[in-house]
C-alpha cells in the first residue's frame, strides 16, 4: 500500500512537473519572439506633433519615433530594425492589447485605470496638458474656458474628454481622431481653444508665429508619458523598463539629452543622482 501511494505520488509530482514546463514554453515572453524575428514592431503615432508625424520629406519622425529607434538598438543593436505600426489615439492600446505591436510608445499617460489592462514602463517623459488660443483671444485664462462661447478642441481621448468636461462643462467641447486635427480646427476658427499634450502645443506654438499664445497654468497635474504593453510579460517589461531608465537617468542619458534637446530646444531634467543627502 505505501509503496502504491509513493509511486502515485510520484506520478503526480512528475506530472505536475510536466504540465509546468508546458505552461512555461506555452508563454514564452514577447521578449524571445522579438529576438528570433530580430526586429521590434512598435505602435506609434503619424499625427501628433512632435511626437510622431510625417515630414515635409514623407518621413515618419518625431521625438517618441526616435525614442522607439533607441529601444531597438538597445534591444536589437540596431535602430533600423523596427517596424512602426502608425495608429489613432483609439487605435494604440488595442494593438498591442492584441498582439500586432511589441509595445506602443504614443503619448501614453499612465492612469490608475490604465494600469488595469495594460503594462507601463517608467516615464520617459514628463507631461501637462495646456491650452493654446489664438493671439488676442478673449480667453485670457483657463477659467475662461467655462463659456458657451467656447469652442473647445482636443482629441477624443477618455483623458481629453474628461478633462473638457471637469474644466470648461459650459463650452462647446468638439473633439478629433488626430492632435494634427484638432489643431487645424483651430488654425481654421473652427475652435477657439485647443487643449492638447504640451510637448504638442509648445511646438504647434514656436512653430506658427505670434499667431497664438499658451494660456498660463495647465489642467490637471504633471503626468508622466511612458511606454505601454500587453501584461503579463515581466521579462519584457523588464527589459523595457530598465532600458528606459538607462537613458533617461543612467549610462545613455548623453543620447537621450541629445534627442531631447533637439525636439524641444532645451534641456532634458537632470539626471537624479542615486543617493539624495
Amino acid at each position: 500500500m505505501f509503496h502504491r501511494m509513493s509511486r502515485l505520488a510520484g506520478g503526480l509530482v512528475a506530472l505536475a512537473m510536466s504540465l509546468g514546463l508546458n505552461a512555461a514554453s506555452a508563454q514564452e515572453s514577447r521578449l524571445d519572439t522579438i529576438v528570433k524575428r530580430d526586429k521590434v514592431i512598435v505602435a506609434v503615432s503619424s499625427t501628433a506633433r512632435p511626437n510622431g508625424f510625417i515630414d515635409e520629406n514623407g518621413k515618419l519622425t518625431g521625438f517618441e519615433v526616435e525614442v522607439a529607434r533607441l529601444m531597438a538598438k538597445a534591444l536589437l543593436g540596431d535602430p533600423d530594425k523596427i517596424e512602426l505600426m502608425t495608429t489613432t489615439v483609439d487605435g494604440r492600446f488595442p494593438a498591442v492589447l492584441s498582439g500586432k505591436a511589441d509595445f506602443g510608445i504614443s503619448t501614453a499617460t499612465i492612469y490608475p485605470d490604465r494600469a488595469v489592462r495594460l503594462a507601463f514602463t517608467r516615464p520617459y517623459i514628463d507631461s501637462s496638458t495646456l491650452v493654446v488660443v489664438p493671439k488676442g483671444s478673449p480667453i485670457k485664462t483657463l477659467a475662461d474656458l467655462d463659456n458657451e462661447n467656447v469652442v473647445f478642441g482636443s482629441t477624443n481621448s477618455a483623458a481629453m474628454v474628461d478633462r473638457a468636461k471637469k474644466y470648461a462643462p459650459k463650452a462647446n467641447a468638439i473633439f478629433f481622431d488626430t492632435d494634427s486635427a484638432a489643431a487645424l480646427a483651430l488654425k481654421s476658427g473652427r475652435s477657439t481653444a485647443w487643449q492638447a499634450d504640451s510637448a504638442a502645443v509648445n511646438f504647434f506654438v514656436g512653430h506658427n508665429g505670434d499667431e497664438f499664445v499658451v494660456l498660463d497654468g495647465s489642467l490637471g497635474t504633471i503626468n508622466n508619458n511612458a511606454i505601454f504593453m500587453k501584461p503579463g510579460d515581466f521579462p519584457l517589461w523588464l527589459a523595457l523598463d530598465t532600458i528606459v531608465r538607462e537613458y533617461v537617468n543612467g549610462s545613455r542619458y548623453g543620447e537621450y539629452a541629445a534627442l531631447y534637446k533637439t525636439w524641444f530646444g532645451k534641456e532634458p531634467p537632470p539626471q537624479r543622482p542615486f543617493n539624495q543627502n
